[in-house]
């Protein structure tokens, strides 16, 4: 049990490092400051795409409730003479 703890420290630790190194990078590409392209990533891309997919979803469950009602319909099955 306390090795499985010490993995996830050291997990967490690791992600931290490696989203903060890739968010400097970024920064450093785009031409500006670690603090803008985190508020362009955290605080405007994220949630655009969340919103986003929000709404792809949304839309598929009006399709989808669509398609099942037209499945519902009683099909004309003539007998065969």
């Amino acid at each position: 049990m306390n090795s499985l703890l010490t993995w996830g420290a050291r997990f967490i630790r690791f992600a931290f490092w490696y989203c903060t190194d890739f968010m400097v990078n970024l920064a450093n590409r785009v031409h500006t400051s670690y603090n803008e392209a985190n508020t362009w990533v955290l605080l405007l891309l994220i949630p655009g795409l969340l919103v986003l997919l929000v709404g792809v979803r949304i839309v598929q469950w009006f399709q989808l409730r669509r398609l099942m009602a037209g499945r519902r319909a009683p099909l004309s099955i003539s007998k065969p003479s």
